[in-house]
């Protein structure tokens, strides 16, 4: 199979580049490996950088993060009691058109 000119091969789309190229068959082995080997190594330098910012800044991250789920918690109770008025509400009003 040939590869068109400006046609992505899978590791190309993997890694989001566009090496626009002509190759007979077989070719898209070699572009998916070297594509794969790229990402891995953008994925490695990723890993190093979370690495580095968890040293500066980790405790400072862990403060944020217990906040953060805190304020997710409350809000769920909150919106469990809200739940609980509105069902309330809805059957007083359903009490009210059952008299009428």
């Amino acid at each position: 199979m040939d590869i068109q000119y400006g046609d992505p091969v899978e590791g190309e789309k993997m890694y989001g580049t566009q090496m626009q190229m002509t190759c007979e068959s077989g070719c898209r082995e070699v572009d998916y490996a070297t594509a794969l080997s790229k990402w891995g190594k953008v994925e490695l330098l990723k890993e190093k950088v979370k690495q580095k910012m968890d040293q500066r800044y980790g405790a400072k991250l862990d403060k944020l993060a217990e906040l953060i789920v805190e304020v997710v918690a409350e809000k769920a109770k909150k919106g469990e009691e809200l739940e609980d008025k509105e069902e309330k509400l809805a059957k007083g009003f359903e009490e009210l058109y059952e008299e009428a």
